[in-house]
């Protein structure tokens, strides 16, 4: 890694060098396909709507504000209609605009253009960045217009730049016009302003004006949106409703944060251990050795949580996107409901075995260093602009978890936390004497750059399989509806049933899947279910050799005569 970075030390050479492997990347999954993934036939219905009617169309299933994104996905699909491959593309562009504003709000927060490129290579080799940047998922785009967000804003607080700011907070709201949590811009910016200015009354009323433009934002889109979505029975904002009614605060929902706290803290461990590494020099073993005491107790902690919550499950311990088999929600009747586990073959298991030692150490890493920039952060005056930068990463990070932490959580939700962890650890290095021009230790190092090509090996492998074996479920599909098979005789799986069958008001049927399902005389899945008999067989072109390795069509057994083909 630092060899690599010695030979890349220009800004423009690490910038193109991250496009580059962006698009090698990209091209290896091949994201051409014409279906959707997890909620984003929802997201879809709202572009193709808007592109093949000229209209606006906003399907109730759909919790985010997304107005923005469904303006982006549009631009995609003008030249030649339509498609999921065009959605896909733009989220992949996304993705790529994402990595650049990652390296300009590392590189203006650190000052350092090694912290900033191995930062942007840690995100780019994120499985969560690649696979998510391949679909028409709200986070991708969402993550880049807060990291382009925060860096003018970071620039615009260390040179009390006023057009910087404002930069800053107009990406905000384009951010918020696509997940509510763009509120954590406005609402962050507002905490270090002061920090950075004190509390004056300018100060103050600076602060007051940015978390009330954001709050304006909001309350307006939500009642331009409640107009148009009148008696649609839309699900829009019921998250966040949630926390208007006391009901809801019980003595469960301390403990479900504390669960949830410790289920990211995993999750964040595992993405943020490569960079912990390289952190391993000689400068840091002093301080490694005056906080020996802290080390074990922190260990402890980790190793005691795990045990407690987890009973030592090994990692993944919270799938969503991330799985042992792969990348990728698969939310089909059998995978989804435990009707069915695959196989854990030999070197699988070692696998996750090694995933969970990364996950410990380096949630133990990331304790360590939170505690001390708790300690620095707590430190007066607040007036010192690298103070107010790492207050702003701890106050949007803080109430970016926050609803989180509280409502549920998905492995994809932590996206943005890594790179507001980078800056903050960069921070305390510089403040408590570590020597940041020192070369890692030689094992270190090597394990370091063999993760980093691990994880860029599962994001790309884990990702095309996820597009291949759901290239093959809608073909598989598709043909079944050439046959004469009408759409409502199949529980092809979540998103087929959303797409082409969805209806907010639809009452799901004991003994099927709740995703719109009306007669389940076909059901697509990994495997044959009890009281079906194998109808078709399709082999998957997959890389990985665990998994989804074949999509299952099953019929029910009272219908008519079944058939196998392969």
């Amino acid at each position: 890694m630092t060899s690599v970075f010695n030979f890349l030390s220009n800004k423009k050479q690490q910038v193109l060098f991250i496009s580059l492997l962006w698009a090698l990347l990209a091209i290896l999954i091949n994201p051409v396909g014409e279906f959707p993934f997890n909620d984003d036939w929802a997201y879809a219905q709202s572009v193709k709507v808007l592109v093949e009617k000229g209209t606006f169309f906003f399907s109730s299933w759909t919790a985010v504000n997304l107005i923005a994104q469904i303006g982006w996905g549009a631009l995609f699909c003008l030249p030649f209609g339509f498609s999921f491959t065009a959605l896909r593309i733009s989220t992949l562009v996304a993705g790529l605009f994402g990595l650049w504003g990652t390296y300009q709000l590392l590189d203006k927060a650190t000052d350092s253009r090694k912290t900033a490129f191995i930062g942007t290579l840690l995100t780019l080799v994120n499985p969560l960045y690649l696979n998510l940047s391949a679909t028409f998922m709200t986070d991708i785009p969402f993550y880049a217009l807060t990291v382009w967000s925060l860096s003018y804003l970071v620039t615009g607080l260390k040179q009390d730049s006023t057009r910087q700011l404002i930069i800053g907070l107009l990406l905000a709201v384009v951010a918020l016009l696509i997940r509510q949590f763009g509120i954590i811009l406005f609402v962050g910016f507002s905490v270090a302003y002061v920090a950075r200015k004190n509390f004056a009354v300018k100060s103050l009323v600076v602060a007051f004006a940015s978390a009330l433009t954001g709050v304006l934002v909001q309350a307006i889109y939500q009642k331009w949106l409640e107009h148009v979505l009148e008696g649609t029975g839309h699900v829009y904002n019921a998250q966040a409703n949630n926390f208007l009614h006391l009901s809801y605060y019980k003595l469960q929902l301390i403990a479900g944060f504390i669960h949830n706290t410790f289920i990211a803290l995993m999750y964040l461990g595992l993405f943020m251990f490569p960079y912990f590494l390289l952190l391993l020099t000689k400068s840091s073993q002093s301080a490694f050795r005056k906080n020996i005491g802290l080390w074990l107790l922190l260990t402890g902690i980790v190793i005691g949580l795990w045990q407690y919550f987890f009973d030592g499950m090994n990692m993944p311990i919270w799938w969503n996107t991330i799985s042992a088999f792969g990348l990728g929600p698969v939310l089909l009747r059998d995978i989804y409901f435990r009707l069915y586990g695959f196989p854990l073959p030999s070197l699988l298991y070692f696998i996750t075995v090694c995933s969970t030692i990364c996950s410990l150490l380096g949630s133990v890493g990331l304790l360590f260093y939170m505690v001390r920039a708790v300690k620095y952060l707590a430190r007066w005056p607040l007036s010192v602009p690298q103070r107010t930068i790492g207050i702003l990463m701890v106050s949007v990070g803080g109430i970016y978890f926050f609803p989180l932490g509280l409502q549920g959580l998905f492995d994809r939700y932590l996206l943005l936390l890594p790179v507001l962890i980078i800056v903050l650890v960069h921070i305390v290095q510089q403040n408590f004497g570590e020597n940041q021009t020192d070369r890692p230790r030689r094992l270190p190092l090597y394990l370091s750059i063999g993760l980093f090509v691990a994880y860029a090996l599962f994001s790309v492998t884990g990702t095309h399989d996820y597009l291949a074996w759901n290239r093959v479920r809608w073909q598989a599909l598709g043909n079944l509806m050439k046959d004469g098979v009408l759409t409502t005789q199949i529980d092809g799986g979540f998103e087929f049933n959303g797409w082409y069958l969805y209806e907010s008001r639809f009452k799901p049927t004991p003994g099927k899947s709740w995703w719109w399902v009306h007669d389940d005389t076909y059901v697509v899945g990994a495997s044959v279910l009890p009281g079906y008999s194998l109808f078709q067989q399709h082999k998957v072109d997959s890389w990985l050799p665990w998994g989804m390795t074949h999509v299952i069509i099953g019929k029910k057994n009272e219908k008519a005569p079944l058939k196998s083909t392969s």
